[in-house]
């Protein structure tokens, strides 16, 4: 299970790296094998300093163990989780089929302002605002 040895590693790349990767990890038994260990990674990364720059790249640690526990805890659909993480792209899920955007609205220049999102598994609505700043993220809310 290499991204649990990248993150119980100590090494602040490999920890940051496998953070980012479970975003988009789906495979709930994969998941429920690592959330089994996630006080044993909470242990191992307390207090590393995994760096980042305009956001931190604790965050996408964070962002892993609450997933986790998410799925240790058995709270649902994984979609509860988008509005915890500004980097869910709406359109690179609706391509891996875990929503289907069914409206996106522009503004006036054809900028792309929300997107109207379902989860394909438990059919869950979304209003997903897409805003940019020094990169570009979406606020997820249940619609």
């Amino acid at each position: 299970m290499n991204t649990l040895n990248d993150l119980l590693s100590k090494d602040p790349q490999r920890i940051w790296s496998a953070s980012s990767s479970l975003k988009d990890i789906r495979d709930m038994s994969y998941l429920k094998e690592l959330s089994a260990k996630t006080d044993e990674i909470e242990r191992a990364t307390k207090g590393i300093d995994l760096g980042g720059k305009l956001n931190p790249n604790s965050y996408h640690l964070e962002f892993a163990l609450k997933k986790l526990n998410h799925v240790k805890n058995d709270l649902g659909c994984l979609c509860a989780l988008y509005p915890d993480n500004m980097f869910f792209n709406p359109e690179k899920e609706n391509d891996n089929n875990q929503v289907k955007i069914t409206d996106t609205v522009t503004t006036d220049d054809k900028w792309v302002d929300y997107y109207l999102c379902e989860c394909t598994h438990c059919h869950s609505k979304f209003k997903v605002e897409e805003r940019e700043g020094h990169f570009t993220w979406w606020s997820w809310k249940k619609a």
